[in-house]
C-alpha cells in the first residue's frame, strides 16, 4: 500500500479542524457527565498532562488524515457555482448519461494508430461502441451548423472550431485538438478557450442528462511549447474554466480519471477549486 502524500494543505487543515472538534466534544461530554479531568489523567503533573493531550490530539489528526485521504482516493464531490462536480476513477463508457469523446478538429474517424490510436478513448469508442461507421460519419456531416462556431474548409477538408460539440446517440463528440502532420496538438490558450466553449456547448445540448467527461489532454495530446503538462494542472484547468464559463448546468458533471491519473493527482486538493 502506498503511503499518502503529506503535501496536502487542505487535507491537513480539515484534519486539524476535525481533531479539534473531536477534542471539544470529548471535553463537553466530560463536563456534562461531571467527570473531572483528574479522573481521566490521574495525578500526573501539568507537563505530563499537556503531553498526553497533545499526543491524543496528534493521534486523532493522523487517523482523520488517513481516513479522509483514502476516502478521497475513491473520489471527491464539489460544487462550482451550484453545479455538482464528481471526480473519480472510472470507465467513461459505463456512464449513464452523456459521454464526451474528444476528436481532432476534422472529426476524423480513421483508427489506424496514425490518425487515431486504437488504445485511446477516441479509438475505443469507434472500434467497440460504433456499430455503423457510416452512420457516425453521416451524423457528423449532417449536424446542424452553429452560427457562433462555423465550420470552414482547409485543404479540401471541413475544419470545426475547437470546443464544438456534435451529439451522436448518448455521446457528445468534441472537436478538441488541431491535427497536422499526423500529430494532435494545441496550445495552452487553445486548451483553455476550447474548454470554455465546450462548457457552453454542453449547456446548450445536454438536455437535462448527467455528463461524463474524461481528463481532457491527459492522453497522447501534445501541448505546443509545454513539454510536460501535469494531470493535476489539466484537472484544475477544467474546473477553473467551468467556474469562469458562467454556464448553467442542472445535472451532475463527472470527470473520470484513469488509475494512473488518480495516483498522480492530489485529488483532495481539488476540493479547494471553487
Amino acid at each position: 500500500m502506498k503511503l499518502p502524500r503529506l503535501n496536502s494543505p487542505n487535507l491537513w487543515r480539515d484534519s486539524i479542524t476535525t481533531g479539534l472538534a473531536i477534542l471539544a466534544v470529548f471535553e463537553t461530554a466530560l463536563a456534562i457527565s461531571a467527570i473531572s479531568l483528574d479522573c481521566v489523567w490521574g495525578d500526573y503533573n501539568w507537563v505530563i498532562k499537556l503531553l498526553l493531550v497533545l499526543g491524543l490530539f496528534f493521534l486523532i489528526v493522523a487517523i482523520v488524515f488517513l481516513a479522509k485521504y483514502y476516502k478521497a482516493k475513491r473520489g471527491v464531490s464539489l460544487k462550482i457555482r451550484g453545479i455538482k462536480v464528481n471526480i473519480r476513477q472510472g470507465d467513461i463508457f459505463k456512464g449513464a448519461g452523456w459521454k464526451v469523446i474528444a476528436f481532432n478538429e476534422f472529426f476524423d474517424t480513421t483508427v489506424d494508430d496514425i490518425v487515431i490510436a486504437h488504445n485511446t478513448i477516441n479509438g475505443v469508442f469507434i472500434d467497440y461502441h460504433v456499430e455503423d461507421l457510416d452512420d457516425l460519419k453521416n451524423a457528423i456531416t449532417n449536424a446542424p451548423d452553429n452560427p457562433k462556431l462555423k465550420k470552414r474548409t482547409r485543404d479540401g477538408k471541413i475544419v470545426y472550431p475547437l470546443g464544438r460539440i456534435i451529439t451522436y446517440k448518448n455521446y457528445m463528440l468534441l472537436a478538441f485538438t488541431h491535427f497536422d502532420n499526423n500529430e494532435a496538438h494545441l496550445s495552452q490558450k487553445d486548451y483553455e478557450d476550447c474548454l470554455r466553449i465546450m462548457w457552453t456547448e454542453i449547456s446548450r445540448t445536454y438536455a437535462n442528462k448527467p455528463i461524463f467527461i474524461p481528463l481532457l489532454g491527459g492522453g497522447i495530446t501534445r501541448f505546443d511549447g509545454t513539454p510536460n503538462k501535469s494531470k493535476s494542472d489539466l484537472l484544475k484547468c477544467m474546473l477553473c474554466t467551468l467556474r469562469t464559463s458562467l454556464v448553467n448546468i442542472n445535472q451532475p458533471i463527472t470527470i473520470l480519471l484513469t488509475e494512473e491519473a488518480i495516483e498522480e493527482i492530489n485529488i483532495y486538493e481539488m476540493k479547494g477549486v471553487k
